[in-house]
């Protein structure tokens, strides 16, 4: 209890008596994410909604500010599944923040340069200049991603093509979409740092 109290008068002498004040508060690391689906080139499912930062995407964050050699790269994969056995498809289990992985991963797709781009945070548009907002997009083809899917995910650090690797970033569950070998799926995840 002296300790604390010596404690205090040392900061209050080098300080003055002057109280410390932050108003302003840091906003977290979000997101959100837009699905289209479409089949004959008519958009028969499209949804909107948040999405889950994971616990992992800060791991991966501090090792790209560390080093920017290692990983390799930030985010580069988005991947689409059809959840654990046993889930109610109408009602998947609502993701949470632990996730490391999805459940049951059928398809992952890299992004290209042209996949990636910053967001004026004032206007929406697309800008070349960099700012704190990023869209990551991914089409999967007709022939891909084939199946009842409920789960999906972001995907950098050291992931490649194979399923379940490298760092997650996000994880979203959401009711099912049944996609056909006569589907295309459109998916649009917004990061906001």
């Amino acid at each position: 209890m002296v300790f604390k109290e010596n404690l205090r008068k040392i900061f209050e002498g080098v300080f003055g008596g002057y109280k410390i004040k932050h108003d302003e508060k840091l906003k977290p690391l979000h997101g959100e994410y837009w699905i289209t689906l479409k089949e004959n080139g008519e958009v028969i499912d499209y949804r909107h909604d948040t999405n889950i930062i994971v616990n992992t995407a800060s791991i991966l964050i501090a090792r790209l500010l560390k080093d920017s050699h290692e990983p390799a790269a930030g985010i580069t994969y988005l991947a689409v599944g059809t959840g654990a056995v046993g889930w109610n498809l109408q009602n998947p289990p609502q993701p949470t923040n632990t996730q490391t992985a999805l459940f049951n991963e059928i398809a992952r797709k890299a992004f290209t340069t042209q996949d990636v781009t910053f967001i004026d945070p004032d206007t929406g548009n697309p800008t070349t200049t960099p700012t704190n907002v990023v869209d990551f997009t991914a089409t999967f083809a007709e022939t891909e991603g084939v199946g009842p899917l409920v789960e999906m995910g972001l995907f950098g650090g050291d992931a490649t093509d194979v399923p379940d690797s490298g760092s997650e970033v996000n994880y979203r569950t959401f009711p099912v979409i049944n996609k056909t070998n006569s589907m295309s799926l459109t998916i649009i995840f917004r990061i906001t740092c």
